[in-house]
């Protein structure tokens, strides 16, 4: 398992190497990123999927632990007395799970290959899609920018790239595109992590780590113990827990903050300490919390 997340510090610490001693490209890397990567994995994944029962319930799931999130993370910003800014980088944090890589790195190590189709959907269906709008909403209230834009710029914050190429994966599920389309959009789809972990590493400033460093443990237990404590209360009556996909399905929802949500927080005017310094504490931390879940929902749910 150690092995297969250890690409993500690799490629953090290839980024900032970049930026210290050549420049900082990341502005650059995220419109690689926003325009190419993302679009060309909604178009891989997506046209995949088959929804069956198994499908649907991942997908409510998804937005139930998030919603979940949304509420408890705003309603502790309150409490702490953050200003909008904070807030909603506080709540970026606590609300976007890094079910993607990560995800899919803890799913293959506790299960098999076979399950990484749940965690595809809770992270395309469920993460990304509430990334690229809510999150995008969140963003632009958190830097002041909503009061600034008329309301097509508000229509153009949520049909970004990526958002448009998952509407047209859900329209073309059924058509298939000549082989050398698949074998363009799969190249491209697989600059996605490597490029959104460096760009990470070059937004990086060891020097402020201990900026914000209450508000980031907070975020982290939001979004690592509490929602999934929460969600398992909720969810334990209705739900089979012996259920592979179950179990993979919970295992998503307790994952560290999402790399791509760090990178659009930063883009969008967001507090680059707090994300960062949370996105960084989460990987770690999860070595140790997602271990946990996995042996709860294993050993004491049944």
């Amino acid at each position: 398992m150690i092995a297969q997340i250890m690409p993500v510090f690799l490629f953090v610490a290839l980024g900032y190497g970049f930026k210290v001693f050549k420049k900082d490209i990341s502005e650059s890397l995220i419109d690689f990123v926003i325009y190419f990567s993302l679009p060309a994995l909604a178009l891989v994944q997506i046209r995949k999927i088959d929804f069956n029962d198994a499908i649907i319930d991942v997908i409510v799931i998804s937005y139930l632990a998030m919603i979940v999130a949304a509420v408890v993370s705003y309603a502790i910003g309150k409490m702490l007395r953050l200003n909008r800014n904070i807030l909603a980088s506080f709540m970026v944090v606590s609300i976007f799970g890094n079910t993607g890589f990560v995800g899919f790195s803890y799913t293959e190590s506790l299960y098999s290959a076979k399950e990484l189709v749940y965690a595809l959907v809770y992270d395309q269906i469920g993460s990304f899609i509430a990334l690229l709008t809510i999150g995008m909403v969140f963003i632009a209230w958190g830097s002041g920018r909503e009061e600034k834009l008329s309301l097509w710029g508000k229509i153009k914050i949520l049909l970004t790239p990526p958002l448009q190429a998952i509407i047209f994966a859900i329209l073309l599920r059924d058509v298939t595109f000549p082989a050398y389309v698949d074998g363009i959009l799969v190249k491209l789809e697989a600059t996605l992590i490597p490029l959104v972990t460096m760009i990470v590493g070059m937004k990086l400033d060891i020097k402020a780590f201990k900026s914000y460093f209450k508000e980031s443990v907070i975020a982290l237990g939001i979004k690592m113990v509490v929602v999934p404590l929460l969600l398992l209360f909720v969810l334990y009556p209705f739900y089979d827990f012996n259920l592979t996909y179950m179990k993979v399905t919970f295992i998503e929802v307790a994952m560290p903050p999402m790399t791509m949500a760090t990178v659009l927080a930063i883009r969008g005017g967001l507090n680059k300490d707090l994300v960062i310094n949370t996105l960084g504490l989460g990987i770690l931390a999860s070595f140790i919390t997602i271990p946990l879940w996995n042996y709860l929902i294993t050993n004491v749910t049944h």
